[in-house]
Formats: structure tokens, C-alpha cells, sequence
């Protein structure tokens, strides 16, 4: 065998000097090869095969059509790979696919499951970082929507009214550099200062149903009562809106009957028991008329307007426990169309709102802290969640529409069976015959409408601590009472 001489890096620059100069030493030449990017080994599904997708995009098309999602085509910033590699609705789509379904994988694992789309983890971070937050505040407003008027109301209903809520959300950030500089604050209680900086948000609900109608998330700061600020206008007509004590003063009461005015919504607010008001009648049910300032925002000293409002004040109690005072706002003026004694059992229909902030954060997998790095993809991951919520509620709706509470489905066993089947019909969606896929659906139905929950029990423990901490007493015994509430108006004359 003859041996090859030792090819060094000198040799190599002399053949290729002589080939340049036109020497008769040239390097042999080598088939030409095209390096394929990480980033995009199979291109992304055709329009007409996403479409049949599975049950998942089906429901999104029903809300927002593709042309609709593609046309949310913005950048923040230029970061991030071309838009022809990966199209902006995909993305969209892959994000509420991602945070809707509670299923082990990363963003990119549940990207190819959704589209069979192969892209880095460093890219598909790249494109959530490019893509603005104005692209799901407009996909929250035009998505969620409330459920269609039911033949048999139930407790979802007051008389003609739907009823709805809103108060704030504030989730825990991780802590790393770029949350530190986004400018969140950490805030704090009476323990001392928190350890995590918080997104705070609001959210406007649907009672009862725990379907979501509009949403605001604060990525500068901004505060509840602010971000809820925004969401009034987005209450749908004939509503009754219930809101606890943060709510209860007179710039918001003036905002809320400045926005309903004609679309026949009115509120029930709670009120602390120190706000002023001058009373102008006594009413036939015990409540009175009143007259609330408005004050100018950030001047407590100038009266921005004056409104009329029914203020109800009643005393609380059950067997065994001390008396609550509670002290409420309406527009509803007439006692003979809402009694006072029915507006202030009501109101307790309002701890649903924090029944569906536990569905959402327990549910759907957030328990100590979100799982995005930055502020941005943060409000993704937050908007990404609440509209998934809204998918479930409006599945679960379609199972027992508009039955009473004591008999409604669970929403936490729906959203458990509805990843299995969205799951099949996604990867099955070229195996599966229409009629099969139909014939699924309404066995999902079936089972799914087998899981309805007992009747909800009030309250029956004190709100103390089983610690002692500064000035909580001390919980030295498990009270529980399932006696009926005592409900006592008061009737102040004037």
C-alpha cells in the first residue's frame, strides 16, 4: 500500500496559491452541501391542513378567524427569526395551546404537536420577546365573549340581569434581571415587604359560569383600581356588576353610570363604612337614597360631580359568630323591583371571582410562580391562561346550560378531560373521520356531564390564623356551623 503524505496547513495554502495563480496543483473539488438551521427543519403546516388541526384550533377559529390572527402581524423589535420561517398566527396559537393545556413539555415540544413544527427553544424565545403585548390585548377583547343567553338562567342570572364581577389578579414574577428592571414593584403586607415583584391585573367575570369577559394586565405598575378602569366599558349590557370595597367610592360609581348609561347594566358595590354620603330618603325596604361626591382624581379636597345611589346597610350574623356589618351601592333604585333583602344575599355570590382566580392559578399550573422570565412574555403567559379559561367555560356551558349552582359541572374535571380529547383529536386529525370525531365529542360530553358538584357550603370558619403572627389571635379551635345566615337591615332615618 502506498502511504499518503502528511497534508499540513502550509501545503494546503500553497495549492491554493497555485490555483489561484493558475498552477496545475488544485485541490479536488467537494459536492457542494446546504447546512440546515436548528430552526426550521419542516416548514410550517399549509393553511388548509392547519384548519383541521383538531378540536383546540376549532374552538379559537370560532372566536377570531385566521385572516383575523394574521393580521395581528406587529414587532416590537426586530429580534428573532424572519416571519416567513414561522407565521405570526402560529405563534399566537402555539402560545394559548401551550398555556391553555397543563401537559409535560416545553414550547417548543407542544409547537410541534400542535403544527409538526421543529424549532429551537432559543428562537421560539427569541420571537415571544419580539412579539408585542398590543397583539393579545386585542386578541382578549375580540375572544372573549360572554355565553349565549340560556333558556333556564339559574343563579347565573338576577331576575333580567346578568351577573358579573371584577376584581384584580396579581401573580408572582421570578426574580432575575430583567424583571428587576421592568420597573414592578414587590410591594408588601403587614408582615413586611414581598419577595417577589407581582403583575398585577383585573379581570371582569361572568358569575357563576367563571367565564371571563374582558381582562387588563399592568406591565408598568399600574394599579387594580386603575387597570379596572378600563374594563367598564367593556361590560355587557343588562349586567349587574358586584365589586368588593376597593371599588366602593365615588370617582368609580361615577364612571360606572357614565358608561351604562342606556345599556340597562347596573352595579352592587360593597362600601366601607367610613365614606360619607348625605342621605335624601328613606325607602319603603329599609334603604335609603343618598348623595356620593365624586372627587377629582389625585385632589381630595375638589368634587369632580355629585351622584344618587341606593345605599343598603344590614347586619350579618350566624348562630355561634360575631355580626358583620355590610354596608352596599346600587343603581338600583327601585325597592319594589330588587329588595334590599335580595341584594345583600346576592352579594355573596361574588366570592366566585376568587373560586375562578384558584381554578386559574391551581389549574392551570401556576402555583408559586409564572414560569416566563421577563415582564413581557409574562402578560403573554397571563393572557395566554385567562383565554383558555374561557375556552373550558364555554365547553363546559354547552354540557348542563344554565342549571343552578348546587347542580353545574366542575370546571377544574372538564379542563381534565378536555386535554385528552383535544390531545387525540390533534394527533388523530388525519386518521379520524368526521363522523368519528363527532361521535368522541359527544362521549366527551357525556362523561364530562356526570362530574357535577354537590351544593357549596358557606363559610363555616373564622377568618384567624393558625399561628400566631403580630395581631391575629390565635386559633385555639376548629368552629364549624352550617346553621342559615341572619340577615337584619338597618333602617336609619333621616
Amino acid at each position: 500500500m502506498q502511504s499518503h503524505p502528511k497534508t499540513t496547513r502550509s501545503s494546503k495554502n500553497k495549492r491554493a496559491r497555485g490555483q489561484r495563480s493558475g498552477g496545475r496543483t488544485a485541490l479536488p473539488k467537494k459536492t457542494p452541501t446546504v447546512k440546515v438551521k436548528r430552526g426550521a427543519k419542516p416548514r410550517a403546516l399549509p393553511v388548509q391542513q392547519a384548519e383541521s388541526c383538531g378540536e383546540f384550533l376549532s374552538l379559537l377559529w370560532a372566536r377570531i378567524s385566521q385572516s383575523e390572527l394574521e393580521g395581528l402581524n406587529q414587532r416590537s423589535h426586530p429580534a428573532g427569526r424572519p416571519t416567513h420561517v414561522l407565521p405570526r398566527w402560529q405563534l399566537v396559537a402555539g402560545i394559548l395551546f401551550h398555556y391553555t393545556l397543563n401537559l409535560a413539555g416545553t414550547f417548543g415540544q407542544h409547537l410541534g404537536i400542535l403544527f409538526s413544527i421543529d424549532m429551537a427553544e432559543s428562537s421560539l424565545s427569541q420571537r415571544r420577546q419580539a412579539l408585542p403585548f398590543e397583539v393579545f390585548e386585542e386578541l382578549l377583547k375580540r375572544v372573549l365573549r360572554p355565553i349565549a343567553k340560556m333558556k333556564n338562567k339559574g343563579q347565573a342570572y338576577y331576575r333580567e340581569w346578568r351577573l358579573v364581577a371584577i376584581d384584580g389578579l396579581s401573580l408572582s414574577l421570578p426574580n432575575n434581571k430583567s424583571i428587576q428592571q421592568s420597573g414592578c414593584r414587590k410591594g408588601g403586607n403587614q408582615h413586611g415587604p414581598a419577595g417577589f415583584a407581582k403583575l398585577q391585573g383585573a379581570v371582569l367575570l361572568e358569575l357563576v359560569m367563571h367565564n371571563p369577559l374582558a381582562a387588563a394586565l399592568g406591565r408598568n405598575g399600574q394599579s387594580e383600581w386603575k387597570l379596572a378602569q378600563r374594563l367598564i366599558q367593556q361590560v355587557p349590557s343588562n349586567s349587574l356588576l358586584l365589586a368588593d370595597r376597593l371599588y366602593g367610592c365615588g370617582a368609580f360609581v361615577a364612571s360606572l353610570l357614565e358608561n351604562f348609561k342606556g345599556s340597562g347594566s347596573h352595579f352592587l358595590l360593597r362600601v366601607k363604612n367610613a365614606l360619607k354620603a348625605r342621605r335624601l330618603k328613606n325607602l319603603s325596604d329599609g334603604s335609603q337614597l343618598v348623595e356620593v361626591q365624586a372627587l377629582e382624581p389625585g385632589d381630595t379636597h375638589r368634587v369632580a360631580a355629585t351622584v344618587k345611589v341606593r345605599e343598603i346597610r344590614a347586619t350579618i350574623q350566624r348562630r355561634g359568630f360575631r355580626p358583620v356589618s355590610l354596608r352596599l351601592w346600587t343603581s338600583l333604585l327601585d325597592p319594589h323591583k330588587a329588595p334590599a333583602g335580595e341584594l345583600v344575599r346576592l352579594f355573596a355570590q361574588r366570592w366566585e371571582h376568587e373560586l375562578y382566580f384558584r381554578e386559574l392559578k391551581a389549574s392551570l399550573g401556576v402555583h408559586a410562580l409564572l414560569r416566563s422570565q421577563t415582564i413581557e412574555t409574562a402578560a403573554q403567559e397571563v393572557a395566554a391562561m385567562i383565554i383558555g379559561s374561557s375556552f373550558v367555560a364555554h365547553e363546559r356551558a354547552k354540557l348542563k346550560t344554565g342549571e343552578v349552582l348546587q347542580h353545574r359541572i366542575s370546571l377544574i374535571k372538564t379542563r381534565e378531560m378536555l386535554e385528552p380529547l383535544w390531545l387525540t383529536l390533534l394527533l388523530g386529525a388525519d386518521i379520524l373521520s368526521e363522523d368519528q370525531t363527532q361521535q368522541l365529542c359527544e362521549r366527551f360530553y357525556r362523561q364530562a356531564a356526570k362530574h357535577s358538584m354537590a351544593k357549596k357550603r358557606c363559610r363555616s370558619c373564622p377568618r384567624v390564623l393558625r399561628q400566631p403572627r403580630q395581631q391575629f389571635p390565635r386559633k385555639t379551635n376548629q368552629k364549624s356551623s352550617t346553621a342559615p345566615l341572619s340577615i337584619q337591615l338597618v333602617r336609619n332615618s333621616l
